[in-house]
């Protein structure tokens, strides 16, 4: 079973994720920031990362540099109500394998991940 985690500081948004990807039938994992997310990924095994791009202390872009620089095999795919397309550029220049808008229409999200897993198998 494909494994997700899902970082994001907004309660809501994690539920509507959650729901979308238990019901497709994906594991799920949260973290609320990005803060101890390198640590967090040394104990749980994950395949894909959602990760919000506005988020208090250390921002998306930041968490993602981050990311590719300890966990380069693990795809992200960046999620914001801001869809301003120099921010997108800008996920995708740092490495971040897609990007999706909020509020999250299911058919778009789910078909992103399946894009994104079918790449790294």
């Amino acid at each position: 079973m494909t494994t997700v985690l899902m970082v994001d500081d907004n309660p809501a948004d994690i539920e509507e994720m959650n729901v979308i990807l238990t019901e497709a039938g994906y594991n799920t994992l949260t973290q609320p920031d990005g803060i101890h997310i390198l640590d967090f990924l040394k104990i749980h095994p994950t395949d894909l990362i959602m990760l919000d791009l506005v988020m208090p202390k250390l921002n998306g872009i930041e968490i993602l540099r981050e990311l590719k620089q300890d966990f380069p095999e693990i795809p992200v795919i960046m999620c914001s109500a801001a869809g301003l397309e120099q921010v997108v550029a800008l996920a995708l220049r740092v490495g971040a394998a897609g990007y999706v808008v909020k509020p999250y229409k299911k058919q778009e999200l789910l078909e992103s991940i399946e894009k994104v897993i079918s790449k790294k198998n």
